[in-house]
């Protein structure tokens, strides 16, 4: 190593343990709000039906497939960088941080061009004509 490198130092083991929770989090959310339970009772009765909220927050759940997805592949990172260096970990580490933006970015599109019908779970469809809601 010359003097100019840095030793690089892996991120912390808690930082991968926090993203692989709300990854966790995000994708039983996701489970149980496709699943029409209490979750999406609450969901729909306080957020989905309320016109004053942006349909950033009402459409939140549908979302969360590609944000934990972005969670779970920041936690792959982190344990990729405990490992030892070499190119296959360097380009582990790079495909992983590629496929995460990949996923931001379907976020990020999902939310300016709204979710179509094809994503949306059939309740949800339905109270939706049946309240007279528009498609966002």
């Amino acid at each position: 190593m010359s003097g100019a490198e840095a030793p690089v130092e892996p991120l912390s083991w808690w930082v991968a343990v926090i993203c692989f929770g709300l990854c966790s989090i995000g994708f039983l959310g996701r489970f149980l709000y496709r699943k029409k339970g209490r979750v999406a009772d609450i969901w729909l009765r306080y957020h989905h039906a309320n016109d004053n909220l942006s349909p950033v927050i009402r459409y939140a759940p549908l979302n969360l497939v590609p944000t934990s997805s972005v969670f779970a592949l920041w936690g792959a990172v982190v344990v990729l960088s405990h490992l030892p260096e070499n190119s296959v970990t360097d380009y582990g580490i790079a495909a992983l941080a590629i496929l995460s933006a990949i996923a931001a970015a379907i976020a990020v599109k999902r939310h300016l061009s709204g979710y179509p019908d094809d994503i949306k779970p059939q309740w949800l469809l339905d109270e939706e004509r049946k309240r007279g809601i528009r498609a966002e």
